[in-house]
């Protein structure tokens, strides 16, 4: 590593981290480096998440009424 820096937390954040890094299989300063380094990315929204363009289908779930008028009015293609 480069350098050290140092900040306080709370203690319910701490438990959170905590928590989180065990989840994900990793150390908290592991934890706290990734997502410094997503937070941190310069590139667009769109360029960041465009590999999950056409991940998602609606084909075959019921859209109640208000939703489905929501996206016959705004829907963009």
């Amino acid at each position: 590593m480069d350098t050290t820096f140092t900040f306080r937390m709370s203690t319910r954040q701490r438990a959170k981290l905590r928590r989180r890094a065990k989840l994900s299989g990793e150390s908290e300063a592991e934890f706290l480096r990734d997502v410094l380094e997503r937070e941190l990315d310069d590139r667009p929204m769109g360029e960041r998440i465009g590999h999950l363009a056409g991940t998602v289908s609606l084909k075959g779930v019921r859209l109640d009424p208000w939703r489905a008028q929501i996206k016959e009015r705004n829907w963009r293609e």
